[in-house]
């Protein structure tokens, strides 16, 4: 069984180059590119999530807030 990234980010040539690179390495990739999108692929359990800290509608921030206490999966944060 493949691990399972979740990429949200509101760039959608950040979230194409990652895609691409991680699936390279045999991960399976979903994306998210706002933070309601993001909680909602957070329900398929990701193994580790990249999260971009301004997105739309939710931002990073709240989002890690939001599902901090229901996933136990690593967050790294992506910022420019």
């Amino acid at each position: 069984m493949k691990d399972r990234l979740l990429i949200a980010d509101d760039e959608a040539d950040i979230v194409t180059m990652l895609t691409s690179f991680f699936e390279g390495k045999g991960y399976e990739v979903m994306t998210a590119s706002d933070g309601i999108e993001t909680l909602k692929q957070v329900e398929k359990k990701p193994d580790l999530i990249l999260l971009d800290i301004s997105m739309p509608g939710l931002n990073g921030l709240e989002v890690c807030s939001s599902i901090r206490d229901h996933i136990d999966c690593p967050i790294l944060f992506l910022t420019a």
